[in-house]
C-alpha cells in the first residue's frame, strides 16, 4: 500500500479458499484491493477457473462460483477479470491446475462456465471506468500489525492478524452492514465507523489521528493486542493497551492467553478462546458493557465502551479484550447500532444472506448484490438487471440463484 502514490496499476491475484469462508474471504481481499486502488478501477490479474494444485486438497470449484468470485472482484471495483491459466497443462507441476480450456476440452463444465461469464462481463461493460462507492463503516487493516503480531516469543501464536481482521468482516456481513476494508493510512475523517481488531502497532501519529477521529464524533471499535508497540516494535509503556490508553479509559496490566482447548465465557454468553486480559482500571466515565463469568477473570470487564473518548467529544472508543469468536463479534456491533446508524442494516442485505458492494458513476450506481448462501434468496431492489444469476420477478422482486451474483444498474 504504500507504493500506490507511486504507481498507476494496482492489481491482485486471488485463489478461493476452500469451504465456506472462501467467499468472505474473496470479498475481503477484493475489497482491500479496491480501497488500496483507492476506489479507483483495479485489475483481477489472476483467478482460477476451478480447482488449484498446491494445496494439500484441492477441490474444484461448486457450480455458479467461478461468476460469483469473478463478479465480486468487479463489483469491488476489478475492469479486467484474468486467468491462470488459459489451456490446463499436459505436463509439469501446474498440469492438475484448472485452465479456462481443461483436459476434457471445451465440452465441460467448466468451458461453458467461463464462456457464460465472458457474455456477462461483456453486458458489464458500462460498469468499466466507475468507482467503488464509499460506506459508512471501515475496518482497517495494517500490513506492518499483521507482520509484528505474527512473530514468534509473543505471549501467544493464536490468534492469526489476518483471521481476526475476517472475521470481524464477517460479522459485519452477517449484520447486513456493508463496509469498507481500508489500509490503515487511509483518511478515516469520512466515515462514522471504524473497526480496527488487532491494531498491534501505533505510531503516535496513528494515535493523535484516531484520537481526533473520536473526538470529531466517530465511533471507534477495536480489540485486544492492539496499541501495543510503536513503529519500533517497542512497547508503550505504563500499561496497555498502550497508545490507545488514553484514548479507550482503561489499563491493562497483564495479558491472559489461553491454551489450546481452554475456554472462558462472558456474561453475554460470548465464548473465549485463544486469548483474554485482564483490565485492572476503568476511568470512571467508561462503560461496562460485558465482564468475564468464572475463573480468574471472573467479574473483569470485557468489553469497554468510552464515549467522547478522552477529550469528551461526541463519538465513542470501545474495546473488545478477548478473542469472542464471529458471533460474539456480532453481538457486540449488534448491540452498538442501539444508537449508532451507520451500523443499521442494509435492506437488500436480506439479513445477512447478501453481501451488498457498489460502484458509483455520475448518473447512478451499479449494485452488485452476491448470495453468501447455497440456497435462493429474494430481495426486493428496484433497477434494471444486467447480469448475474438471477431472475426479476413482480414488484422489484429479485430472485438469486445459490452462490449467485445479482447486478443491477440505478438511476441517483
Amino acid at each position: 500500500p504504500s507504493w500506490v502514490g507511486d504507481v498507476d496499476f494496482v492489481s491482485n491475484d486471488h485463489y478461493l479458499r476452500p469451504g465456506e469462508l472462501g467467499r468472505d474471504d474473496l470479498s475481503f481481499w477484493s475489497n482491500l484491493t479496491g480501497n488500496i486502488a483507492g476506489g479507483r478501477p483495479w485489475f483481477l490479474m489472476e483467478h482460477a477457473p476451478s480447482a488449484v494444485n498446491w494445496r494439500a486438497v484441492n477441490p474444484p470449484k461448486r457450480p455458479g462460483e467461478l461468476v460469483r468470485d469473478a463478479l465480486t472482484h468487479v463489483g469491488h471495483g476489478a475492469d479486467a477479470v484474468c486467468y491462470f491459466q488459459w489451456r490446463q497443462s499436459r505436463a509439469g507441476g501446474e498440469r492438475y491446475h484448472s485452465g479456462m480450456v481443461p483436459h476434457a476440452g471445451a465440452e465441460s463444465r467448466v468451458f461453458r462456465d467461463v464462456v457464460d461469464l465472458g457474455s456477462q462481463l461483456r453486458d458489464l461493460a458500462p460498469v468499466t471506468g466507475s468507482r467503488r462507492e464509499r460506506a459508512r463503516v471501515a475496518l482497517v487493516f495494517d500490513y506492518e500489525s499483521w507482520w509484528v503480531s505474527g512473530r514468534d516469543s509473543h505471549p501467544s501464536e493464536s490468534p492469526a492478524y489476518d483471521d481476526e481482521t475476517l472475521l470481524w468482516y464477517r460479522a459485519l456481513l452477517d449484520l447486513g452492514v456493508r463496509v469498507d476494508v481500508v489500509p490503515v493510512a487511509t483518511d478515516l475523517a469520512g466515515y462514522e465507523v471504524v473497526v480496527a481488531p488487532m491494531l498491534h502497532v501505533i505510531p503516535a501519529a496513528l494515535r493523535e489521528r484516531l484520537t481526533a477521529f473520536v473526538a470529531a464524533g466517530g465511533h471507534l471499535v477495536t480489540t485486544y493486542f492492539s496499541g501495543v508497540v510503536d513503529e519500533n516494535d517497542r512497547v508503550w509503556l505504563g500499561g496497555y493497551p498502550g497508545a490507545l490508553r488514553d484514548l479507550l479509559g482503561i489499563t491493562i496490566e497483564e495479558f491472559v492467553p489461553m491454551l489450546p482447548g481452554e475456554t472462558a465465557s462472558l456474561a453475554s454468553g460470548a465464548v473465549v478462546r485463544d486469548w483474554s486480559e485482564r483490565i485492572a482500571r476503568v476511568e470512571p466515565d467508561v462503560d461496562v458493557l460485558d465482564v468475564y463469568v468464572g475463573g480468574d477473570l471472573d467479574g473483569a470487564p470485557a468489553v469497554t465502551r468510552r464515549r467522547g473518548g478522552q477529550d469528551g467529544g461526541a463519538g465513542s472508543a470501545t474495546y473488545v479484550s478477548a478473542a469472542i469468536g464471529r458471533a460474539g463479534a456480532a453481538d457486540v456491533m449488534r448491540r452498538l447500532a442501539g444508537d449508532i446508524p451507520a451500523l443499521a442494516a442494509d435492506p437488500l442485505a436480506a439479513d445477512g444472506d447478501i453481501d451488498v458492494i457498489v460502484r458509483r458513476h455520475e448518473d447512478g450506481r451499479y449494485v452488485f448484490l452476491a448470495n453468501r448462501t447455497d440456497a435462493e434468496v429474494v430481495v426486493t431492489a428496484a433497477g434494471d438487471l444486467l447480469a448475474g444469476a438471477a431472475e426479476r420477478g413482480a414488484s422489484d422482486a429479485v430472485t438469486i440463484a445459490p452462490r449467485g451474483v445479482a447486478v443491477l444498474a440505478q438511476e441517483g
